[in-house]
């Protein structure tokens, strides 16, 4: 707390304390639940202010309030991050199960996570798995085809499989393209399309 810019022995000589003319600053750090620093949460004003411990009790008040809000912001990205699970299987390919619900945010997360994660791995094939779907919306249904044409144009080479009957005429009735899409019934097919076997050792 600095209650007179103008007053402190650290402030007084600073450009910025002789721009504003004098004033007053709190600050309270904001902390991550695992006490990491996220940054500083600051209070001021033109004006020299007495501070009240009403003042850093509400700025303390503030700050951890913060910290919570981080933290589950956090916890909802790795959740995010969890729920489109990317599984390279060797250099050229990975597969991506799709599993429960997908609506409009998930489908924007897994174009997201698809996207980089193909370039990041330099991968020839993706192998998109619908067979743990439970429900999609049709916008996100739409969406989530069109992974295909994004992919080509990063050169990788897009498989479906496991579509379902009802999700495949939902497709078909919202004119999607398959143009860039190979649907195969199974992994297993899927697989042995780009001369992959399963051996069991």
């Amino acid at each position: 707390m600095i209650e007179d810019l103008t007053a402190n022995e650290e402030t007084k000589d600073m450009t910025v304390t002789k721009n504003l003319g004098g004033g007053s600053l709190i600050g309270v750090p904001i902390y991550y639940g695992n006490g990491e620093n996220f940054g500083t949460l600051c209070g001021m004003d033109l004006r020299p202010h007495h501070f009240t411990e009403d003042h850093i009790d509400l700025f303390k008040a503030m700050a951890n309030l913060l910290g919570n809000v981080l933290d589950l912001e956090s916890a909802n990205n790795k959740i995010q991050t969890l729920s489109v699970p990317f599984v390279p299987i060797s250099d050229e390919v990975a597969i991506l199960p799709i599993i429960g619900d997908v609506d409009e945010e998930r489908t924007d997360r897994i174009m997201e996570i698809t996207l980089s994660e193909s370039v990041n791995h330099n991968l020839e094939y993706l192998i998109l798995d619908l067979s743990g779907l439970i429900s999609i919306d049709s916008n996100s249904t739409v969406n989530l085809l069109k992974i295909g044409n994004s992919l080509s144009l990063l050169g990788v080479k897009s498989i479906l499989t496991g579509i379902r009957p009802e999700l495949a005429l939902r497709a078909i009735r919202e004119n999607s393209d398959f143009e860039n899409l190979t649907v195969k019934a199974n992994l297993k097919q899927a697989l042995s399309s780009i001369g992959y076997s399963i051996v069991k050792s």
